[in-house]
């Protein structure tokens, strides 16, 4: 009876490290590794992972401008989402606050401090994918 008390304490832990292993893997999947999305004023981006939470992102707006960031960081807990671009909103960049459902993640954000509208975007798990 010990022996069988012992093999079930074994594979309660080895299940309860199972799944906090599997926590991160969680996030990265809902995280993705390429988003495509767009925002307030004609702008449309696209955004590949580089490592982890960071990515790095290309924004085309219909009236020809074209820019390129670094460090775009993507952070999720639970289905919540929270990017900061350019140190987020209160260091003048901007910060998109949202909910993710399956490949889709949308909400507001805020750039210098101010609300600047409303985005929305496509997650893919495959740089390129749709």
């Amino acid at each position: 009876m010990a022996k069988m008390a012992i093999l079930a304490l074994a594979a309660a832990l080895l299940a309860g490290e199972a799944a906090a292993q599997n926590l991160p893997a969680g996030v990265e999947g809902l995280r993705g590794r390429h988003w495509r999305g767009g925002e307030c004023c004609g702008w449309s981006w696209d955004w590949t992972q580089v490592n982890g939470p960071t990515f790095r992102g290309s924004f085309r707006n219909t009236n020809g401008q074209v820019l390129n960031e670094e460090g775009i960081i993507i952070s999720i807990r639970g289905d919540r989402v929270e990017i900061t671009r350019g140190g987020g909103s209160a260091m003048g960049g901007c910060t998109y606050e949202g909910t993710i459902r399956g490949a889709t993640a949308s909400g507001n954000y805020s750039c210098r401090g101010a609300p600047a509208g409303q985005w929305s975007a496509h997650i893919s798990q495959a740089v390129g994918g749709r």
